[in-house]
């Protein structure tokens, strides 16, 4: 079946790869049981990993760089700006 990461943020699993071992729908819900040499077989919702189908508006807007040059930049200008006006202030 292949291998899956787990992708939720707050999951404490979050950045671990595991064995598929199957698929199956609980409550309606699609749920990997993933295979852990440690911990045994773990159940996750699809939605938790990286095997989860495309969300509706993920082609909506476009995925911009954290890090990008001109984002970088507009943000040292707001920092400035702001500490321009706690300065006036005091």
């Amino acid at each position: 079946m292949g291998w899956a990461t787990v992708t939720h943020p707050f999951h404490p699993l979050s950045g671990k790869r595991f064995l598929v071992l199957k698929r199956r729908r609980v409550g309606g819900r699609e749920v990997l049981s993933l295979f852990d040499e440690q911990k045994g077989t773990i159940a996750l919702p699809r939605e938790w990993t990286d095997q989860a189908p495309p969300s509706v508006v993920s082609g909506l807007l476009p995925q911009a760089p954290i890090l990008h040059p001109a984002c970088l930049i507009q943000l040292r200008e707001l920092a400035q700006l702001l500490k321009k006006r706690i300065d006036d202030v005091q």
